[in-house]
């Protein structure tokens, strides 16, 4: 005997515990290993300013050395 189109299947998914995934994740990263990164990135801020400046004074150098030759 033909009922008809097949009944579709409800998937209830279960969001109980997506509280406690999410909050999980947030701590992931070990928080040394987060101090650390953040140290290593006001370094590389701090490496770029002196590099940004001997370029500055390179410019300047090869400017005069023009000057006076």
């Amino acid at each position: 005997r033909d009922e008809g189109p097949p009944k579709e299947i409800q998937h209830v998914r279960d969001n109980s515990k997506d509280g406690e995934y999410w909050e999980a994740l947030t701590h992931i990263i070990p928080q040394r290993k987060l101090k650390l990164w953040d140290a290593l990135g006001a370094a590389l801020v701090e490496y770029h300013k002196v590099l940004t400046r001997r370029s500055e004074l390179f410019s300047e150098a090869t400017a005069l050395q023009q000057q006076n030759s």
